[in-house]
This record gives structure tokens, sequence and C-alpha cells, in this order.
């Protein structure tokens, strides 16, 4: 099956909220996206019998693939991103979205994501403060819910060095002299997704419960269910 897009999540564990993200994911992105598991060895199993359950549902768009791994620490996450890994092996088309266990898609709103699949890269904004790393990128650019472009993320690999005192997706939205990024301003940024500045009519949302417990909770009954599943099984 030939896709245009491709959505990812990246999760070695048996996480309780696998389920409800992939289902939330294929509900609410078009048959053009496939959606790929990058899992760990411990939960195949686990994650197998979750992706055959919403394959059934949702005409095998869902993939998975081993990342040979038990587990996964901030460092090693980054390192997928910030090299020529598997993950890019695997995803075969430009626009790619990349999702966590602590994200959603508003259905409702589901529709906003055609505004911005012409950015090389689109983060909820951070806040606007002393924090440097963030200043460097204009405040824009959290990786747990992005949209990037696969050929930009190569670029700025192939170009630029990592430095182990950032996380990737500063590292992606840092402005270097000789590579153009194309990304929104803060303000279409921040209906993107949400995660440390709110906005109530947002395509998605990243750790809704560190931020803005309540208001989630009333604008968008549909998370608390995803914010029931924020643990792991034993």
């Amino acid at each position: 099956m030939n896709f245009t897009y491709t959505a990812i999540i990246i999760e070695p564990r048996k996480h309780k909220a696998i389920e409800f993200v992939l289902n939330n994911v294929c509900e609410c992105l078009s048959h053009e996206w496939n959606v790929i598991l990058f899992h760990g060895n411990k939960n195949y199993d686990y994650a197998n019998t979750i992706v055959k359950k919403l394959n059934s549902v949702h005409n095998e768009r869902i993939s998975m693939v081993n990342l040979n791994i038990d587990n996964l620490t901030t460092e090693e996450y980054n390192h997928l991103f910030v090299t020529k890994s598997i993950l890019y092996e695997n995803i075969l088309s430009e626009t790619f979205i990349v999702f966590q266990t602590d994200s959603m898609i508003f259905k409702r709103n589901s529709h906003l994501l055609n505004e911005y699949l012409e950015y090389d890269y689109v983060g909820a904004p951070w806040p606007i403060d002393d924090r440097e790393n963030e200043k460097l990128c204009g405040y824009i650019g959290n990786g747990g819910f992005s949209l990037r472009k696969k050929s930009k993320m190569l670029e700025i690999i192939e170009k630029k060095e990592f430095s182990l005192q950032m996380n990737e997706d500063v590292y992606f939205n840092i402005p270097y002299d000789d590579i153009h990024m194309k990304r929104p301003s803060y303000e279409k940024a921040s209906l993107f997704s949400v995660e440390g500045v709110f906005r109530e009519n947002a395509f998605a949302c990243h750790k809704p419960c560190l931020f803005f417990l309540n208001a989630f909770r009333f604008h968008y009954p549909e998370f608390i269910i995803l914010e029931s599943l924020q643990s792991c099984e034993e």
C-alpha cells in the first residue's frame, strides 16, 4: 500500500496509552497517512496484539519496526533523531508527524492539519522566557508532537554537529546561516499543538497532564481517557 505521509511513535515500553494514541492518529488523519510504531524487545507481544486489533479497523495502516532495544534513555531517544538511524530508513514519505503516548489530536480540529503541510518543521511553541536553547529557536519547536520534512532533517544531520547539551527538537530548530527552515509564526504554531501555550482550538496537544489540566478536561472531555492511561504495564 502506498502512502503520501507518515506518522511515527517510538515506544519500547508496555505503555497503557499505546492503543489510545494509535487509534486517535488513525481516526484523525486521512488514509493518506501510514502509521509506524517503533517498538522494543520487551513490548513486542503487547504492541503486536494492539496493532492487529487496530489494523482490522483501520485497513492495515499501522506497521511495526523493532528497535532491538529494551528501553530508551533521553539521550538514546535524541540519538535516533539526530543520526541517519533506523527511523529515517523506515520513513518512506517526505512529510512525517512525530507523536508520543502523552499526545493526541483533537478530532474536531483535525482539518487544521492542511494549513501546516507546507512547513519543514512545526511543533508547539514554548513559553517566552529566559531559557537559552528555546530562545535560540524563537520559542518554536517542541518535538513531542511535531510535523517535519525528512529531507530537511537529513540536511541538518549532514551539515551540523549535534550537541549533547540540547534535545533533538532544539537541534533542528536553531537557525543556521546556510540552511533555510520554513516554519510558521509563533501564533500559527500555537494552533498546531499545545504544550506550554494554551489555545482552545488547536489541532493537537503534547503533555496535557503537565500544563492546563482543567482547561483540557473542560474543552476536550476525551482527554480524560488519555490522562488515565499515563502509566506502563509491569
